[in-house]
């Protein structure tokens, strides 16, 4: 079964993880704190590692040709950076991944 997360379940989770009593104003900080750690290590470094988790990379995909479906136009996608992410051992163990 699949566990979709939005922004507020995640939110109450991390607000749960700090023991309950954390306000929901202390769980945004948090998770904002966490996120702009990835978001920073991956602009200065280009790849965050959280052991036991995974790793964020961000990588270079070539230009490439795009058919349209249905009929024969092609578009050409420019060359750019995708953020990628490689789970750890311990997590594909943990999930099932």
């Amino acid at each position: 079964m699949t566990r979709t997360m939005n922004r507020h379940s995640l939110l109450e989770l991390v607000r749960q993880q700090l023991g309950g009593t954390a306000t929901p104003m202390a769980a945004q900080l948090a998770l904002h704190a966490v996120l702009r750690g990835i978001r920073d290590g991956l602009n200065q470094d280009g790849e965050v590692r959280l052991a036991g988790f995974g790793t964020f990379r961000v990588q270079q995909r070539a230009p490439r040709r795009l058919l349209l479906p249905g009929t024969q136009v092609s578009m050409k996608l420019p060359a750019r950076k995708v953020v990628t992410f490689s789970p750890s051992p311990a997590a594909k163990r943990h999930q099932g991944c």
